[in-house]
């Protein structure tokens, strides 16, 4: 047996005993149960809509979860994530709509097509510190928004009107909110297991002190470029996603309201959670819905629910619900 194989399989049996351990604790159970509900959403609802509305809150779990992934765990806040979510769904739309490239090899693309953006913001970008950071960022997803307006690239961006008519992942709803789902559940699992590796305790000690981590030997330079570089990757893959949910994409996905969506549902269900961002996406996806005809008070509205989780909930809504319903349910087996 090569040493590889060898090697891959002795990794396996300890992997697996972990999995089931963890599988067995109330946490671990209560996200294979939301796991399986989610699973089963096409089963309980077929229209199409609400298929639609649960693949889009899928996309923004993904796109929260790499602004949390960027700011949660490195401590690098960026105010222009949009960035990195408009660019790999231009990327992907290109490819589909105009050189017939099949929508998975378009997704992965467009991810690296982001990560290569990631690369030129954090170059520059990891010099500034705190806030100059975050409008740094910001400054980037401006320039963006402007530059894929511009009339003189429209053969190729298409303007102000972006690209348009670009083939869906699927054109069954099941299909295609399956397909998400497991992009989501994959995102995460990936963007989970490195915060919990040794290359996610470098990633605290900068969050935590970057001047130790630095006097302690650590290139905070490089970890955090690397950083930025899976962040950009993860939210290319949301961007990609979204473009082939809605059939094209146009500058207005660079703007700051997509940047700060991202935060807002990273911070709706706890920053530095990961996990967190499913709750935060799926609250922010179906109140947007509901709030749908009354576009100047969901804005209103979001503020007022941001104000309320900073004040009695400053880690998210997420956790707090998840212990209290452990209680419940300690309460109910006479515990």
């Amino acid at each position: 047996m090569p040493k590889a194989s060898k090697h891959f399989f002795e990794e396996l049996a300890p992997a697996t005993r972990r999995f089931r351990s963890w599988a067995l604790t109330y946490r671990g159970l209560l996200t294979l149960l939301g796991l399986l509900g989610l699973i089963l959403v096409p089963a309980i609802q077929k229209s199409e809509y609400w298929l639609g509305i649960f693949v889009l809150a899928d996309i923004w779990v993904i796109y929260a979860a790499s602004w949390d992934f960027l700011a949660g765990y490195v401590g690098q806040v960026s105010f222009g994530h949009a960035a990195f979510l408009g660019i790999g769904g231009y990327a992907t739309a290109g490819l589909v709509r105009y050189f017939g490239q099949p929508w998975w090899v378009s997704v992965f693309a467009g991810a690296f097509v982001a990560v290569v953006l990631g690369l030129t913001v954090g170059v520059p970008c990891l010099r500034l510190k705190g806030p100059y950071l975050a409008l740094g960022t910001l400054a980037f997803s401006l320039i963006l928004n402007e530059l894929f307006q511009s009339p003189a690239l429209q053969p190729w961006l298409g303007a102000s009107g972006g690209v348009s008519g670009v083939p869906p992942l699927s054109h069954d709803a099941v299909v295609e909110y399956l397909v998400v789902l497991a992009f989501m559940v994959a995102s995460l699992v990936v963007m989970v297991s490195i915060t919990n590796s040794r290359v996610g305790t470098v990633f605290r000690s900068i969050r935590d002190d970057e001047t130790s981590a630095e006097a302690s030997g650590i290139n905070t330079t490089k970890y955090k470029l690397v950083a930025f570089m899976i962040s950009a990757f993860f939210a290319g893959i949301a961007g990609s996603l979204f473009a082939l949910h809605f059939r094209g994409v146009s500058p207005p996905v660079f703007g700051t309201l997509y940047s700060f969506q991202a935060i807002v549902m990273a911070a709706l269900g706890g920053v530095a959670t990961i996990f967190g961002s499913i709750g935060g996406a799926y609250l922010f996806t179906f109140l947007d819905t509901f709030l749908g005809p009354f576009a100047g008070l969901s804005v209103f509205v979001f503020a007022v629910v941001l104000l309320l989780v900073f004040r009695f909930a400053s880690g998210g809504f997420m956790k707090p619900v998840v212990e209290w319903l452990k209680e419940f349910i300690d309460i109910l087996r006479g515990k």
